[in-house]
């Protein structure tokens, strides 16, 4: 369990606040066993009327701090979309966490847990416009983007608005679901196609982004997908992808 501090914040926190949070009785038992007991227990309850799922508050707190520790410089942007459950995202909030929303109704969710707009990255590349000019009101001024209609649509709604271009990341395998062929721009020709109508658009540029997939099995598929972004940052003047961070 992480330190008393972390998971007091968590424990007031907005999704958390008001609802019975119960101890594991370990007694000297494994940590999945103390959970089996725990849901023994509850289902033993009269509280218990229909499907349930038990949440570690702690391991959350564990988890987040590991992070912290292994990349003290990245703040995590958690994709509400694994998981909207309104404690988890109000614990996630309490330790310092963005979120990665992909729609108005996730957008709606975190910042209503009192998530400031400025924690929130609308991470959607193909929005509906009438959500775009919802972000812009909100107050949420970074999204994603991989093709020339998504700027003309963004400056037309929400033209303060900075953009992160998402990229294909290479195809490394080892991912059960690869959501590469849904993303256009590639590094190299198809990143500048979309790289110039923002620069003309005059809309900011946040950073690059990228989406290795779902069920990734492999640390190789994220290297790959960090290197292709980092290349789309960072290539030397005079190349096409230098008009990604200018």
């Amino acid at each position: 369990m992480a330190g008393g501090r972390p998971l007091e914040s968590v424990l007031v926190a907005p999704g958390v606040k008001g609802k019975k949070v119960l101890a594991f009785k370990r007694d000297g038992l494994k940590k999945n066993e103390a959970v089996t007991g725990l849901i023994h227990d509850i289902v033993a309850s009269s509280s218990a009327r229909s499907a349930f799922h038990v949440l570690d508050l702690a391991k959350v707190v564990d988890l987040y701090a590991g992070w912290r520790r292994a990349l003290p410089g990245v703040r995590p942007f958690y994709a509400v979309k694994c998981n909207p459950d309104t404690a988890l995202l109000g614990a996630l909030a309490a330790l310092g966490a963005g979120f990665d929303c992909a729609s108005r109704a996730e957008i709606e969710a975190v910042l209503a847990l009192g998530v400031p707009p400025a924690a929130i990255v609308y991470a959607n590349p193909c929005k509906p416009g009438a959500h775009v000019a919802f972000a812009a009101e909100a107050g949420v001024n970074v999204t994603t983007y991989d093709s020339e209609e998504e700027v003309a649509k963004v400056k037309r709604c929400h033209p303060s608005c900075e953009l992160l271009l998402r990229i294909k990341a290479p195809d490394c395998g080892g991912v059960k679901v690869d959501l590469g062929l849904k993303y256009r721009a590639q590094p190299g020709t198809r990143c500048c196609r979309c790289c110039a109508p923002r620069r003309r658009a005059g809309l900011g540029v946040a950073g690059v982004s990228f989406h290795v997939g779902s069920g990734a099995s492999r640390a190789a598929v994220y290297r790959g997908a960090i290197e292709a972004a980092r290349a789309a940052s960072n290539a030397p003047r005079g190349s096409g992808c230098r008009r990604c961070a200018s």
